[in-house]
C-alpha cells in the first residue's frame, strides 16, 4: 500500500458550469483552476441524487442508495464508507460537515476518527418551525474551516483522509458570510450570491489549502479532489414558489432528474495522475472512492461497489455506459423521481404523477422537448426494468427515528423550502 494522503472536499450546491476550469468567464475560481491543471478534470460527472445526504452516501460508499440505505432525510446510511475502510487500513481520519442531514445521527461519522458537524455553536442558522409539534430549535451550517486547518497541522505527520464539505457555498447562507466578512454585499448578489460564495470557497477554502499543505510538505504525496455534491436550477426548467423566501427569488433549488441537477464537479489531483488532463466522456460520483483506492493499492472487490475506478476511463479511455439517480423523498420537488442516463440520452420519470421524459442529449443538452411519445416502446420497457431493480433498499436500517425526531428534521427541511 502507498502512503498517500486523501483529502476530499466536497462544496455543496455547486455547477461545474460556474467554475473558470469549466469554461465559467464571470467569475474566477484560480486555486480550483490550479487542480485541474495539476490533475484531471472531468467534464460529465453524474450524481446518484439531488439531495445532499444521498448524494454524499453515495459518494464516501461507493454504492448506489439501494444498497447504502440513505434515501431520504430519515434514513440511515450502512456503510462501509471510505473513511471506515482507510482507517482499517492505518489511516487517521477526520469529517467536517455542515449539512445537518450529514450527521452522526444518519451515520455519516462512522469510520472517523474525528467528527466536526453543525451544533448550536457553530450554526448560522438557528430555526424553530412556527406551529411544529416540537419546540426544539435545529442548526444548519457550520464554518469549519479554522477547525479544518488546525486539525491538519496537529495530524500532517500520519498518514491521514479528510472529508470536508462546505455547506455555506448552499443557498441561505449569504447573510451569515456576508455578517463574517467572507463576502460583500452587494457584490454578484444574483441567486442569493451563488457566484459570490464559489469565489469565496476557492480564497478562503481551496487556496488555503493548497499553500498549507506546501507549507507543510506534503503536497505532493497528497491526493485532492474537488468536487461538488449536486448542482442546482438557476432557471433553465420552472420551479415551484418556496413561500419560505423573499417573494420573487425563486432560484437556486435542486429538486430534479435534469443535468442543472446531477451534473458536478469532479476534480483529482495526484502524485500518480496525469496533469492537464480533460475526461469529456461521463463518469460518476459512485466511482471516486474505487478510484482512490485504487491509488492507494488498496482491493476493491470485497466491497461490492458499484462505483468503478476511474484509472481505467484515464488511462485507457475507457467509458462509463450508464448511470442511475433518484430522489425518492416524494416531499421535494414533484414527486418519487429516477433518471437513467447514458452519453446519447437521459429518461426520467415520476413515480408519483405518473409521468416520463425522453432526452436526446446530443441534439438537446438543456432537456426541454421531452421526446417520449416518438420513443421505442421496447427501448422504453427495458430501461423501466433496469430503474426498478433500485426501487428496493437491499440494506436493513441502522436506525429507526422517532416521531419527535422526524419532527426535528421536517423543521429543517421546512425552513431551508424543501417540503411544505
Amino acid at each position: 500500500m502507498k502512503k498517500r494522503n486523501i483529502i476530499i472536499i466536497s462544496l455543496d450546491e455547486v455547477r461545474p458550469d460556474h467554475l473558470s476550469c469549466y469554461g465559467y468567464q464571470k467569475i474566477n475560481t484560480p486555486a480550483i483552476d490550479r487542480v485541474a491543471k495539476e490533475g484531471v478534470r472531468f467534464e460529465t460527472c453524474i450524481t446518484s441524487a439531488d439531495f445532499t445526504p444521498i448524494a454524499m452516501g453515495s459518494v464516501i460508499t461507493g454504492k448506489y442508495p439501494n444498497k447504502h440505505g440513505m434515501r431520504d432525510p430519515y434514513s440511515y446510511l450502512t456503510g462501509p464508507s471510505i473513511s471506515g475502510i482507510l482507517k482499517k487500513n492505518g489511516y487517521k481520519t477526520a469529517g467536517f460537515v455542515g449539512n445537518g442531514l450529514l450527521s452522526k445521527n444518519h451515520g455519516f461519522a462512522e469510520g472517523f476518527d474525528f467528527w466536526n458537524e453543525t451544533s448550536k455553536e457553530t450554526s448560522w442558522l438557528e430555526i424553530v418551525y412556527p406551529g411544529a409539534e416540537s419546540e426544539e430549535m435545529f442548526y444548519e451550517g457550520n464554518y469549519w474551516v479554522e477547525e479544518f486547518f488546525k486539525w491538519l497541522k496537529e495530524n500532517y505527520q500520519e498518514k491521514f483522509f479528510i472529508w470536508g464539505h462546505l455547506y455555506e457555498t448552499h443557498e441561505g447562507s449569504a447573510y451569515s458570510l456576508i455578517k463574517k466578512g467572507l463576502i460583500k454585499e452587494g457584490e454578484l448578489p444574483e441567486f442569493s450570491y451563488y457566484d459570490a460564495k464559489i469565489k469565496m470557497a476557492d480564497e478562503k477554502l481551496i487556496n488555503r489549502l493548497i499553500v498549507t499543505l506546501k507549507e507543510l510538505d506534503i503536497y505532493e504525496n497528497t491526493t485532492l479532489v474537488v468536487m461538488s455534491d449536486h448542482g442546482t436550477n438557476l432557471g433553465e426548467h420552472s420551479a415551484k414558489d418556496i413561500p419560505w423566501r423573499k417573494q420573487g427569488i425563486k432560484y437556486p433549488q435542486h429538486t430534479t432528474m435534469y443535468d442543472h441537477d446531477l451534473k458536478v464537479a469532479m476534480i483529482i489531483k495526484g502524485e500518480d495522475l496525469p496533469k492537464r488532463k480533460v475526461i469529456k466522456d461521463m463518469v460518476r460520483s459512485i466511482d471516486l472512492v474505487p478510484t482512490l483506492l485504487d491509488l492507494t493499492g488498496l482491493p476493491t472487490k470485497e466491497y461490492d461497489f458499484d462505483g468503478q475506478s476511474m484509472l481505467s476511463v484515464i488511462n485507457k479511455n475507457e467509458t462509463r455506459d450508464e448511470v442511475y439517480s433518484e430522489d425518492l423523498f416524494e416531499s421535494r420537488g414533484e414527486g418519487a423521481l429516477q433518471s437513467f442516463r447514458t452519453k446519447d440520452f437521459k429518461f426520467i420519470r415520476n413515480l408519483t404523477l405518473g409521468t416520463e421524459g425522453y432526452y436526446d442529449l446530443n441534439n438537446d443538452p438543456q432537456e426541454q422537448q421531452n421526446l417520449i411519445q416518438e420513443t421505442d416502446r421496447e427501448k422504453l420497457t427495458t430501461i423501466r426494468k433496469k430503474m426498478n431493480v433500485f426501487l428496493k433498499t437491499k440494506v436493513a436500517s441502522g436506525k429507526e427515528f422517532s416521531q419527535k425526531e422526524k419532527e426535528v428534521i421536517n423543521q429543517r427541511l421546512r425552513a431551508l423550502g424543501y417540503i411544505e
